[in-house]
């Protein structure tokens, strides 16, 4: 039995240790958040630095409290989508937020940074609660009047009818005593997207001009390549889609003087298409039927002919927080008979991009592109001089092509990136 006193003593631990948990507990509490941006290109750092200056911002996601994951993709009306995630870490791995953000083909630089700024701004809200800045946010919200609410069921008065147009053209001149140079591009497209339709028309084309004097004489090279590429694809549901694409081309270095091609079309995404700018797993069928004019007489005797090809596509796309990779494989096979096999005019491209964050501070990146090359039915049948060749005009013949890029980076010392210090910063 204890003793009156002794009860007093107990009680008297008991009340100093209620009193004294809540106050060692907020001095647990973080000042502010450690942010890890992951955002790649999607934003201006500086200026996000500058207009959030409340958190720390950390350059690894290892011993941040917040991962804040931007991916982008374009909307039919030439704008981009921003698909924002934030996933906290360690203490706060429970807690994860998304928003979505969209802009205008219209919108300048300066207005498509501010709007992402704010939504990066409005998303890290709940989760600066659990630290002390938490406690000095102020909540504003502007009183609106009921009359100039907009309706929910609005319709929207578009006098384009989702249409969007776009024209660029580029030219330039450059030289010296002994060497010009003269460049023409140009770029047509029109769109229309909607969640049913999709339509699409766009065109380019390319002029080269090259002039050498040479102790031989003065060496001109031109080199010209186009094509136009068209699509209507209708939407089949959340993971469907199929359509008829058309392409035509002109190309002086692979000895086209005009290639048209109609194509059907079916497409299977293994994740619903609303998934695709963090995980995208798809298969693509088609049908070429082609018609070939050459500037020259081919290998295969050819000056004119009709071809029919097939076209499997597989590719993946993933953004997560641990990286990005990219996967694509392409099949493309003759079903015309060439007096051969009909296997042996085909072409396999296998295409890999990872960039993977192995620890702290590491990064892994590998690109990876190896092709089969059995399918260049228009290689001209009198062999290409060698001036051609090395001034690009004409292209000779392989049965493979590779092209492969490995490296890594290692970022260490201090994790916090706060300063902005604009001083020296740009070169012209």
């Amino acid at each position: 039995m204890f003793s009156s006193n002794s009860g007093q003593f107990f009680l008297l631990i008991v009340c100093t240790f209620l009193v004294v948990m809540p106050a060692r507990a907020q001095d647990d509490v973080p000042e502010t958040l450690n942010v890890f941006l992951d955002c790649g290109r999607s934003c201006d750092f500086d200026y996000v630095r500058r207009t959030i200056p409340y958190v720390n911002y950390v350059r690894d996601r290892v011993g941040s409290d917040v991962h804040v994951l931007i991916t982008n993709q374009g909307t039919g009306s030439g704008g981009r989508n921003y698909e924002l995630k934030f996933l906290g870490q360690g203490a706060l791995s429970s807690m994860v937020e998304e928003m979505m953000y969209a802009t205008s083909s219209t919108d300048t630089d300066a207005e498509r940074r501010a709007g992402l700024t704010e939504a990066i701004a409005r998303g890290l809200v709940r989760f600066l609660l659990t630290t002390e800045v938490g406690q000095r946010i102020q909540i504003t919200v502007p009183v609106v009047e009921q009359s100039s609410l907009p309706e929910t069921e609005e319709i929207i008065d578009d006098p384009w009818n989702f249409w969007v147009f776009n024209v660029r053209m580029t030219g330039s001149m450059e030289g010296q005593e002994a060497e010009r140079q003269t460049q023409v591009e140009t770029r047509v497209s029109a769109d229309r997207v909607t969640e049913e339709w999709k339509f699409g028309l766009s065109g380019r084309f390319d002029y080269e001009e090259n002039e050498f004097d040479l102790s031989s004489g003065t060496v001109r090279s031109i080199n010209r390549n186009g094509n136009v590429y068209g699509q209507l694809i209708k939407s089949l549901g959340a993971h469907w889609s199929a359509g008829m694409t058309t392409y035509s081309n002109t190309s002086s270095s692979n000895n086209t003087d005009l290639s048209m091609s109609i194509s059907p079309t079916v497409e299977f995404a293994f994740f619903p298409y609303s998934q695709t700018s963090t995980r995208d797993f798809r298969a693509r069928y088609e049908v070429n039927i082609r018609r070939n004019q050459y500037e020259e007489l081919t290998v295969y005797n050819k000056m004119d002919q009709v071809l029919v090809q097939n076209q499997l596509m597989i590719f993946s796309n993933f953004r997560q927080p641990w990286g990005s990779a990219r996967a694509s494989i392409s099949l493309e096979s003759y079903v015309t008979d060439f007096e051969e096999s009909l296997f042996d005019l085909y072409n396999i491209r296998f295409r890999t991009e990872f960039d993977i964050r192995v620890a702290r501070g590491l990064s892994l990146t590998t690109d990876v592109e190896l092709s089969s090359v059995h399918d260049q039915i228009w290689l001209p049948a009198q062999q290409s001089s060698d001036e051609d060749v090395l001034l690009g005009n004409k292209n000779l013949p392989t049965s493979f092509e590779y092209e492969v890029s490995l490296g890594f980076s290692y970022r260490f010392g201090s994790i916090y990136n706060n300063v902005v210090n604009p001083r020296f910063g740009y070169n012209y």
